[in-house]
C-alpha cells in the first residue's frame, strides 16, 4: 500500500544533452606562470546551473561559487519522497521509523558515497560532480529503507522510502540544490525495517561533503572485455565531468594510421594480428593513452610491438592523424619498441610540439634490428619533433634503408634526452606542464617500454630529469618516492605541478604492471614526506582491505580550484574493489593478461590543501556510476578532450 498523498513522489523522466565539444586548450595552468595559482578573486561569474547533475562542465579556474542561499534553503522538499522505483510501502511507513535516530547499529553497509568514520572525513565531491548515489547492503529481514540527508543549508531533511538498496538524488532536487549545499556537509542516515515484523530501525550515520568548487575538463579511459586483443575487446571512452553518461571516444577501427612496422621493419601482419581482425599495418589495441595538451587527439601505444600513435577524437576527424603531423614524425612514432607518451603545454605551440616516449635499445641503436638482450635493462627517454619535415623512405623488406633514414634524423627529428647517472632502466614518463621536467619510473627491468617483471626482485623508484632544451640533464631519485626495498611506479603531475601523485607497494616482488598491493599515494615535486590517500580504503563494512585491491594509474584533474584559503585537487584512478557487475577477464590463451585478471573500474577522490599551514586532507573514493560495470575500465586520463557530446535519457 502507498503512502499518503501528503508524499511527494519524483521521477527522472526528462532529457539531459550535454552541451557542444570543445576545450580550453592547455591543461591546467600550464600556459600561465607556475608559481601562480588559481585565485578566486575578482567579480564573481555566473554558473550555468542547469548543467549540475547532468551535462557541462567548469572549465575556466578559479570560478567563482555564488550560492541563492545558505541557510533555511528550501531546495529539499518538507514532504517525504517516495523512490519512484520502489515496490509497495506500508501507509504508515513514517510512523514506522518515528523521528531521526541519533545513534547507529551499522547494520547497514553503506558503500555508496563512502561516509564519515570517526576521525576520517566522508568524501568529499565537486559540486558539478554527478549526482550523489546511494548504495548499501543490509541484512535479508531488513525490506523497507530510509535514507535522511540533512545540511545546515537547508530549512528541511530530504526524507526518501524505498525498498531499494540503491538510490539516486533526482535531477531537479541535484540542479536546485547543489550550489547551495557548496561547503557543507551532508548528514546521511539509511534506517532499514521488516514490514513484516516492524520493530526499532536499524541503520548506519555518516556525512559526505559537497566542495565549494566546481571540476572541469573530460575523462578518457580504457574499457576492455579481455586481455584477447581484437577490434571489439577495447576502445576509449569519456565523458565531461557530469555527465551522467559515456561515449566511445575512439575505437580500433576508427584509427586511420597505416605503416605500423613490426621489429624486422615490415608491415606488421602473420601471426602476430592475424587473429585480431585488422589490416597489415594497422593499429591492433588502444592502450596506454594521454591527452595532447590542446585535447584534440590521444597518444597511445599500440599492442606488439608496441608502436605510438597520435590520433583526433574530435567529432568531426575521429581517427584522423592531426594537421600537424608530419608523416616524417608519423613514421618515426611507428618505429617498434617504444612505450608510453607524454606532453608538456609549455611545448605545444607551432614550431615547438614536442612527444616524449620511453625507447628501447631493442631497436639496436636506431631502427629495427632488435639485436638487445630481451628483456631490456636500459630503456630511455627520446624527443620528438612531431613537425619534422623529414622524408622517411619505407618498402617492404627493405630495412635498411629505412634504418639509415631514422639514423639520419637522430637529433634532427628525434633524439634523447641525457640521464646522467641513471644506472637503470625507465618507463611511464610524465613531463611537467611548465615544461621544466620529466619525472619517470626508474626500474632494474622493463619489457617495451613497460616496467617488466623482476628476477626474482624488481626495484622501482621515482626519479626525475630536466627538460632542458631537450638536452636533459642529472637525475634526481625524488625524496620519499625512491626508499629500497619499495615498490614506486606510475609518476603523474598535478596540473600546478606542485605534487606528483604515484603507486607504491609495500615490496619490489612480482608484476608491477597491475600489482594487487598498488596504493595510491602523493608527494611533493620536490619529495619529502609522501602522503597515503585514504581513497585506497574501502568502507569498513565491506571487509575489503588495501593493499589488495589493485589501486593504480591516478591521473589529476586538468585545473585546481581554490576558496576559502584552500586549493582543491581532485584525482581519477583504477581499482578492483568490489561494486555491482564485477567480473574475471579472460587470460589471453598464449599468458599476456596479468596473474590478477580482476576487473576494476574508476574512482575520483578529493585531496584539499590548506594554503596557509600546507595540511593535507585526503578524502575517500566516489564511484563513478555513470561507467560501464560490464568492461573492466582502467588507465584513465583527466583533461581537456574534445569528446563527442554525452546523450542521456533519463
Amino acid at each position: 500500500m502507498l503512502m499518503s498523498t501528503k508524499t511527494i513522489l519524483l521521477g527522472m523522466g526528462f532529457l539531459a544533452m550535454s552541451c557542444a565539444a570543445g576545450g580550453s586548450g592547455p591543461k591546467g595552468n600550464a600556459s600561465q606562470d607556475p608559481s601562480a595559482a588559481p585565485t578566486d578573486s575578482g567579480p564573481p561569474q555566473t554558473i550555468d546551473i542547469s548543467g549540475i547533475g547532468g551535462p557541462g562542465s567548469i572549465r575556466t579556474p578559479g570560478i567563482a561559487i555564488n550560492p541563492t542561499c545558505t541557510s533555511d534553503c528550501m531546495d529539499f522538499p518538507e514532504a517525504p519522497v517516495v523512490d519512484p522505483a520502489s515496490g509497495p510501502l506500508p501507509a504508515n511507513v513514517a510512523a514506522l521509523f518515528g523521528a531521526p535516530d541519533s545513534t547507529a547499529s551499522g547494520a547497514i553497509c553503506v558503500s555508496e558515497p563512502q561516509l564519515s568514520e570517526g576521525d576520517r572525513p566522508g568524501a568529499l565531491v565537486p559540486l558539478n560532480w554527478l549526482r550523489p548515489r546511494f548504495r548499501f547492503e543490509a541484512p535479508a529481514a531488513l525490506d523497507v529503507f530510509e535514507i535522511r540527508l540533512t545540511s545546515p543549508h537547508q530549512k528541511f531533511p530530504l526524507v526518501v522510502y524505498t525498498t531499494n538498496q540503491q538510490w539516486t538524488i533526482p535531477g531537479e532536487l541535484w540542479k536546485n540544490g547543489a550550489v547551495n549545499l557548496a561547503g557543507a556537509e551532508v548528514q546521511v542516515s539509511v534506517r532499514g525495517i521488516s514490514k513484516a515484523a516492524p520493530s526499532k530501525p536499524v541503520g548506519t550515520l555518516g556525512s559526505f561533503g559537497i566542495a565549494p568548487v566546481a571540476a572541469g575538463g573530460s575523462l578518457v579511459y580504457w574499457a576492455t572485455t579481455s586481455a584477447e586483443v581484437s577490434p571489439t575487446t577495447s576502445k576509449l571512452v569519456g565523458f565531461r565531468v557530469g555527465d551522467e553518461g559515456v561515449v566511445d571516444a575512439l575505437t580500433i577501427p576508427q584509427v586511420q594510421k597505416s605503416g605500423i612496422l613490426n621489429e624486422g621493419g615490415n608491415a606488421l601482419r602473420g601471426k602476430h594480428d592475424a587473429p585480431r581482425g585488422v589490416p597489415p599495418g594497422h593499429v591492433q589495441c588502444i592502450g596506454c593513452h594521454v591527452s595532447t595538451p590542446d585535447g584534440e587527439s590521444v597518444a597511445f601505444t599500440d599492442h606488439w610491438p608496441w608502436d605510438n600513435v597520435l590520433s583526433s577524437i574530435k567529432p568531426e576527424t575521429t581517427g584522423q592523424e592531426p594537421a600537424y603531423l608530419t608523416p616524417g614524425a608519423s613514421a618515426l612514432l611507428g618505429q617498434p619498441w617504444l612505450g608510453m607518451m607524454t606532453f608538456s603545454a609549455a611545448h605545444w605551440k607551432t614550431g615547438d610540439r614536442i612527444a616524449l616516449s620511453v625507447w628501447s635499445p631493442r631497436n639496436g641503436g636506431v631502427g629495427f634490428t632488435g639485436q638487445a638482450p630481451y628483456p631490456s635493462r636500459s630503456d630511455g627517454l627520446a624527443w620528438f619533433d612531431l613537425e619534422t619535415p623529414a622524408a622517411i623512405p619505407w618498402q617492404e623488406n627493405q630495412v635498411m634503408s629505412t634504418n639509415q633514414a631514422i639514423q639520419a634524423q637522430m637529433g634532427k627529428g628525434f633524439g634523447f634526452l641525457a640521464l646522467t647517472g641513471e644506472t637503470r632502466s625507465l618507463a611511464a614518463p610524465d613531463f611537467s606542464n611548465d615544461g621544466s621536467r620529466v619525472v619517470y619510473t626508474s626500474a632494474e627491468v622493463t619489457q617495451d617500454g613497460r616496467i617488466g617483471a623482476g628476477q626474482p626482485n624488481n626495484e622501482t623508484d621515482i626519479h626525475w630529469v630536466p627538460f632542458n632544451a631537450r638536452q636533459g640533464g642529472q637525475i634526481v631519485a625524488l625524496p620519499g618516492a625512491s626508499e629500497p626495498g619499495i615498490a614506486e611506479y606510475y609518476p603523474s603531475y598535478s596540473s600546478d605541478d606542485a605534487f606528483i601523485a604515484f603507486n607504491r607497494a609495500p615490496n619490489t616482488a612480482g608484476l608491477t604492471y597491475y600489482r594487487p598491493d598498488g596504493e595510491v599515494w602523493i608527494i611533493g615535486k620536490d619529495g619529502g614526506v609522501a602522503t597515503r590517500l585514504s581513497a585506497n580504503d574501502t568502507p569498513s563494512c565491506t571487509r575489503e582491505v588495501s593493499p589488495g585491491i589493485i589501486n593504480s594509474w591516478a591521473k589529476w584533474s586538468p585545473a585546481v580550484q581554490q576558496a576559502g584559503g584552500k586549493s582543491y585537487y581532485f584525482l581519477i584512478f583504477s581499482s578492483a574493489r568490489k561494486y555491482p557487475g564485477a567480473f574475471i577477464v579472460p587470460k589471453h590463451p598464449l599468458g599476456y593478461s596479468p596473474p590478477d585478471t580482476r576487473a576494476s573500474q574508476l574512482y575520483m577522490a578529493a585531496v584539499v590543501r590548506d594554503d596557509a599551514s600546507g595540511k593535507l586532507t585526503t578524502y575517500p573514493a566516489v564511484y563513478l556510476w555513470n561507467q560501464a560495470p560490464d568492461t573492466s575500465n582502467l588507465t584513465p586520463a583527466w583533461d581537456e578532450f574534445q569528446i563527442p557530446p554525452v546523450v542521456v535519457i533519463r
